[in-house]
């Protein structure tokens, strides 16, 4: 018997020893679950920039772009954290009936799952409450029993921490939807084009039947199925008392209206420039952002650069970009980087606003606006001969885009018609490094070179800039000379709903002094000035006055057109990105008809408020040849405007009355004495221009018989002069220039072309007639005369 009782009783000791061990590590196992269940919860548990997408909306707050979440899906929370009823009821009735009971978990629905896995061997059913599902969203574990298990401990810590109303928002903004879709808000939106607080019985009831299987019960794969599942969900409500049946059976048979299936993607450009630079602009936490764009205005300039682009194909244009600012708040109201964001051939996807490009003329104003706040003036004579620069690449020989140089040249006929000899002497005048330092001042931050690198090459855009830079540059011109910064940012919430401030690009400064930017402005409105190197009748001019430039790069690479009213800037930027050079386009002609377009647009509904005060300026009489005060001598005197205390004391001193030698007449004091005669004197620096235009510039000596040329008559072109169009350039750059010598006193000239059309020439008696090969033939007509004054034949090949 001994032998017997000895192994009995080892077999119940170690059975009693193995029951004590699985009792107490059992009640190790509860204590440290409920030492971990009330641990207060990590503070970045519950944050939202994990999953939450950004909505980016027009000033109007139509959507315009949601860039999904790092779970690559939309997600947008419930506004102000409502639950709405009908969709409470609906996922509560689809997934967890008893919600309101349960600490976390649902011991029944738990019992009955567990021994269905048992069985199974694996898996096969949850049973999870919502509580459980938030925190699978949370703390994502693996798919096992271990895992199931600290799930629900999860579960339980949520709920001994959270409201239980907050534990249902929090689930109800996660729950996975479908088609990269992640809460109820974002799905209300994605199916049925409206807000989670909008949907109706069925609608709700749909979402919710989904949250089981969203890829298997997508309504736009799997219609019949979804409707289904709907079915049941409103058969549950009304079984809970969230519907009566008879509500329930109607909602089964409402239709659904549910949307197409579509992404919402507009001002693309935009909407990637800001994504890239919200950490910046202080909204890293930013869930919902409404920009700066006008819809309207948006959609319109986008048509009229497909138009202006598809006009410019033949051309070899391929691309444009515009810029629409509202001056006042500096707000970007329209933005357009390309085309096409769309077309991978011509590369749309490139931002055109954003993109470094060389501007060519549109730089030449902040050079000018140096030069009028350093004392010069609107009159001010510059030199347009041929001039050598030494530069650190060798010598450097500037020509203007009509291949042709102008002599004495007044700075407002220099900078509104784009020369580009005069530009470079102030240039050079102010020094490399002035001129850079005014750009950079004007908020032109992408001029990071040394003045060395660029050279008073500056000046005709030889550096790197965005369209971007330069509308806020002319909106400064617009501001008096003040640069601030642009907003494409009006107001930006976190995931909490709360309104975060929006860093500012830069701090406003003065970049000129406002008198001199007021005299640039009234240079750059000027189409008087303007008319010598384009025309009369061009893009720049529009129903209301306009300060604005243009730009043309090396090659004919880039066209830009830039210019501001009182309210509105524009800036057009047309090419290609590729760098492929355009076919007869310059800035007057390519991004010209675009500015004007999207200008004129731009100011609908808008009085223009005058640019400029003109009582703020001194008026003089002075000759338009040397900008002085007009002497007797000078023929065609003009008004200019002086900032005061800048007027011209001195007279003209390139026209002056001489001794008519041999000739006897009445003399100034009644008396006889010799008759006087003009004469012409440009002074030693334009001596050679004027022998090579055919000018008379030796004032004394004897005067010449009648018919000896210093009568009315064409200095260009001259009686048979031949023109030869040169391939590559635009014709609008080989315009033919009309140059006269006007008679005595005459103050209004016409000139009548062989094809019946008539060009007026203003006091400084110069125009511009388009270059059309053949014979061609002009008269000079004093207004209202009754025969040709002078006749010029001349050839263009």
């Amino acid at each position: 018997m001994s032998f017997r009782a000895a192994p009995v009783t080892r077999v119940r000791r170690a059975l009693r020893i193995a029951l004590l061990g699985a009792a107490e590590g059992a009640l190790v196992c509860v204590v440290m679950a409920a030492g971990f269940v009330a641990l207060p919860l990590p503070g970045d548990l519950l944050r939202r920039d994990e999953f939450v997408s950004i909505s980016f909306t027009d000033r109007e707050g139509g959507i315009l772009r949601e860039l999904r979440s790092s779970e690559d899906g939309r997600a947008t929370p419930l506004p102000g954290g409502r639950v709405p009823p009908l969709v409470r009821a609906a996922f509560l009735a689809a997934e967890d009936r008893r919600f309101d009971r349960h600490p976390g978990v649902d011991p029944l629905a738990l019992g009955r799952a567990a021994l269905q896995n048992l069985r199974a061997g694996r898996v096969v059913s949850g049973a999870s409450t919502l509580t459980q599902q938030l925190a699978r969203r949370l703390v994502p574990r693996p798919r096992t029993f271990v895992g199931k298990m600290g799930e629900a401990l999860w579960a339980i810590r949520l709920h001994l921490h959270l409201p239980r109303e907050a534990i249902l928002r929090e689930y109800l903004d996660r729950v996975p939807l479908g088609n990269s879709t992640f809460g109820v808000e974002a799905a209300a939106q994605l199916y049925f084009g409206r807000t989670a607080e909008r949907l109706s019985a069925g609608q709700a009831a749909l979402l919710a039947g989904m949250a089981k299987s969203p890829a298997r019960l997508d309504p736009y794969r799997h219609d019949a199925r979804s409707k289904a599942r709907m079915r049941a969900v409103l058969a549950r409500m009304a079984e809970l008392g969230a519907l009566s049946e008879e509500q329930a059976a109607v909602a089964a048979e409402t239709p659904l209206d549910l949307v197409p299936a579509s992404a919402v993607f507009e001002s693309p450009h935009l909407i990637a420039a800001l994504s890239g630079r919200l950490p910046a602009m202080g909204l890293g936490r930013a869930v919902r952002i409404q920009t700066t764009i006008d819809p309207a205005l948006q959609a319109d300039v986008e048509a009229m650069v497909r138009d202006e682009v598809a006009a410019l194909a033949g051309h070899n244009v391929g691309q444009a970009a515009v810029v629409v600012v509202d001056n006042a708040s500096g707000e970007v109201l329209a933005y357009v980087g390309s085309a096409d964001f769309l077309d991978e051939e011509r590369q749309g996807q490139n931002d055109g606003v954003r993109a470094l490009r060389q501007p060519g003329s549109a730089l030449k104003p902040f050079v000018y606006g140096r030069a009028l706040a350093d004392g010069k003036t609107a009159a001010s004579v510059l030199s347009d001969v041929e001039v050598h620069l030494a530069t650190p690449s060798g010598d450097y020989v500037p020509k203007n885009y009509d291949r042709r140089t102008h002599g004495p040249v007044r700075l407002r006929t220099a900078l509104a018609s784009s020369y580009n000899v005069p530009a470079i002497r102030i240039a050079d005048e102010l020094g490399p490094d002035r001129a850079l330092a005014t750009l950079r001042a004007a908020g032109f931050d992408s001029l990071t070179g040394d003045p060395s690198h660029y050279g008073v090459g500056i000046v005709l855009g030889n550096g790197d800039v965005t369209l971007r830079e330069l509308a806020r540059a002319y909106r400064g011109l617009a501001l008096g000379g003040v640069l601030r910064p642009l907003a494409d940012v009006r107001r930006a919430w976190d995931a909490e709903g709360r309104a975060l401030p929006v860093e500012r690009e830069l701090e406003e400064r003065r970049f000129l002094p406002a008198p001199a930017v007021e005299l640039l402005t009234d240079i750059l409105e000027d189409e008087g000035a303007r008319s010598p190197g384009f025309g009369l009748d061009n893009a720049l001019r529009l129903p209301f006055k306009v300060a604005a430039k243009t730009g043309t790069s090396r090659a004919y690479v880039d066209n830009w057109t830039a210019g501001y009213t009182a309210e509105r800037t524009v800036a057009v930027w047309v090419g290609n990105f590729d760098g492929k050079p355009m076919r007869g386009v310059s800035g007057i002609t390519g991004a010209g008809p675009l500015f004007r377009r999207a200008m004129i647009r731009a100011m609908r509904g808008i009085h223009p408020s005058p640019l400029v005060d003109r009582s703020h300026f001194v008026v003089e009489t002075i000759c338009p040849l040397s900008g002085k005060r007009a002497g007797p001598a000078c023929e065609g005197a003009i008004h200019e405007v002086f900032l005061p205390g800048t007027e011209p004391g001195e007279t003209c001193p390139m026209h002056r009355l001489v001794p008519d030698e041999g000739r006897v007449g009445r003399a100034a004091g009644g008396g006889e004495g010799e008759r006087m005669r003009p004469a012409l004197d440009v002074g030693p620096g334009f001596y050679g221009w004027a022998h090579a235009e055919g000018i008379a510039s030796a004032p004394l000596g004897p005067a010449r018989p009648a018919g000896d040329g210093t009568g009315p008559r064409f200095l260009l072109p001259a009686d048979g002069d031949e023109y030869l169009l040169e391939t590559g350039i635009p014709l609008e750059s080989q315009a033919i220039p009309i140059r006269v010598v006007a008679p005595a006193g005459q103050a209004e000239l016409e000139v009548r072309l062989d094809d019946g059309s008539v060009v007026p020439l203003p006091s400084s008696f110069t125009a511009r007639i388009p270059a059309e090969r053949g014979r061609r033939r002009l008269e000079l007509w004093a207004r209202g005369g009754d025969a040709p004054l002078a006749v010029s034949r001349f050839v263009v090949r």
